[in-house]
C-alpha cells in the first residue's frame, strides 16, 4: 500500500511515495527548466497528465494528500496554471479511485510539529526524526513532501 503527496507550484511539482511501513521509494520535484510562456501551460499540463499516469501505474497509490493553495496579490499570475495542475490531478485520483486528503500549509505544520507556525528548519527536523534519516531533508520542500506523506500513513494506515 502506498501513500502520495503532491504539491503543485509553477516551476517545480514536488511529490514523495512512501510505503506502510514509512519507507521512502520516491521523493524529488519534477522541475520545469525550459523558460515557458504562457501559451505553453496546456502542454505543461499535458506532460505531467502523462507523468502522473506512469507513476499511478507504478505504485498501487490508495491516498493521496494535496496541499491546499493559496495565493497572495504578488504571485495572482501563477494561480491559473497552477489550479489547472490541481484539478487536473484531482480528476486523475477521482478517475481511479485513490482517496484523497486536502491540507493547508499550517495544518501539515501542526500534525507534524504541534505548531502550526512552525519553520522550515523545525519541519526539516522533525521529518529527519521520523523517517530515521541521517541528514534533515534538503530541500526544505523534501520536509514538507514527506510531512504529507506521513501524515497520510499515520491517518490511513
Amino acid at each position: 500500500m502506498y501513500f502520495l503527496w503532491v504539491d503543485p507550484w509553477i516551476r517545480k511539482l514536488w511529490f514523495a511515495v512512501i510505503d506502510d511501513k514509512k519507507q521512502i521509494f520516491e521523493l524529488w520535484a519534477v522541475i520545469n527548466e525550459i523558460e515557458w510562456g504562457r501559451e505553453d501551460n496546456a502542454r505543461r499540463i499535458y506532460d505531467l497528465s502523462v507523468f502522473f499516469d506512469e507513476l499511478l501505474e507504478k505504485y498501487d497509490i490508495k491516498w493521496v494528500c494535496i496541499e491546499k493553495l493559496f495565493f497572495t496579490k504578488f504571485n495572482q499570475a501563477n494561480a491559473e496554471f497552477v489550479y489547472g495542475v490541481r484539478w487536473m490531478l484531482l480528476a486523475k485520483f477521482y478517475e481511479k479511485w485513490i482517496k484523497i486528503l486536502e491540507l493547508s500549509p499550517n495544518q501539515i505544520k501542526k500534525y507534524t510539529t504541534w505548531s502550526g507556525s512552525a519553520g522550515k528548519t523545525s519541519m526539516q527536523k522533525t521529518v529527519q526524526k521520523i523517517f530515521d534519516l541521517a541528514e534533515p531533508p534538503q530541500p526544505h520542500d523534501a520536509a514538507d513532501a514527506l510531512a504529507m506523506a506521513y501524515i497520510m500513513f499515520k491517518k490511513f494506515n
